[in-house]
């Protein structure tokens, strides 16, 4: 009999949360080339994804609080700020664009860098797992200021991460077995 320990429960299932990672990863690495190819979506894309990365992390602890048998109204509270936070200094980042003090490419790439530290706070501070994820979204943008094909290095990085993830979820099968 498998029983969840108080450590069990303030994680979600690691199928989910593989998939949930993987996601954001793919969503993150697409910002820089959408920002490359459509300027006029590039600040709605931005800020929808701090919706969604914010929506997920604040989900995530609604769950574990949940599944703990805890309340998570302070721990939830500080999250909506802190995930607003990154969506406001989005905002700002895109009125220097529309002032014509950045230009698109650098805008989404501030965006970006500005959504990896934010990340890698949330890591910090409320889920441990997005530290890691905030370290590929820094990683992905010092690639895209390195390079300037970017988007064939981003198309080979989403498949070396399908692929991986891939061949973990067999060998995982497998051990289990």
């Amino acid at each position: 009999m498998d029983l969840k320990t108080s450590s069990d429960a303030r994680h979600p299932t690691p199928g989910m949360s593989r998939n949930i990672f993987i996601f954001l990863v793919v969503l993150s690495i697409g910002g820089v080339a959408i920002m490359d190819y459509s300027v006029k979506y590039g600040l709605w894309y931005w800020v929808a994804m701090s919706v969604v990365s914010g929506g997920v992390s604040i989900a995530l602890a609604w769950r574990a609080a949940a599944e703990a048998g805890e309340t998570a109204r302070g721990h939830l509270t500080r999250q909506v700020f802190h995930w607003t936070a990154l969506i406001v200094g989005l905002l700002l980042i895109f009125f220097l664009q529309n002032a014509e003090a950045l230009t698109p490419t650098t805008s989404g790439m501030m965006a970006l860098l500005m959504l990896a530290l934010t990340t890698t706070l949330a890591g910090v501070h409320f889920r441990p797992r997005l530290a890691i994820l905030g370290g590929i979204q820094a990683l992905t943008f010092v690639v895209a200021a390195l390079t300037e094909e970017f988007f064939w290095i981003l198309l080979v990085l989403i498949l070396v991460i399908v692929v991986a993830d891939i061949v973990i979820r067999q060998r995982f099968a497998r051990n289990a077995t």
